[in-house]
């Protein structure tokens, strides 16, 4: 059985500043583990993953609800891309 990585490899790290995602159709995203809004427009809304951005493109989008670091998305959803 492999051994588990170190608690300090990068491995780890990358692990616990992933942010998670779930995608219902084209309507809703909700994301987990956000740092921060970096834009906000109903044709699209910009989110700090830390190492990258994550843009989310579309018509009529709007932030259901929040807290300090999750967030739901919803509206007509034409495109999701991590901009590094």
């Amino acid at each position: 059985m492999p051994k588990p990585p170190p608690k300090n490899s990068p491995l780890i790290a990358a692990r616990l500043h992933a942010i998670h995602l779930e995608i219902s159709g084209n309507r809703e995203i909700i994301v987990e583990g956000s740092r921060g809004i970096l834009l906000y427009r109903e044709e699209a809304i910009k989110l700090n993953a830390g190492n990258y951005i994550l843009s989310v493109s579309g018509r009529g989008l709007h932030i259901k609800c929040m807290s300090e670091s999750d967030l739901v998305i919803q509206g007509f959803i034409t495109g999701i891309e991590y901009l590094i």
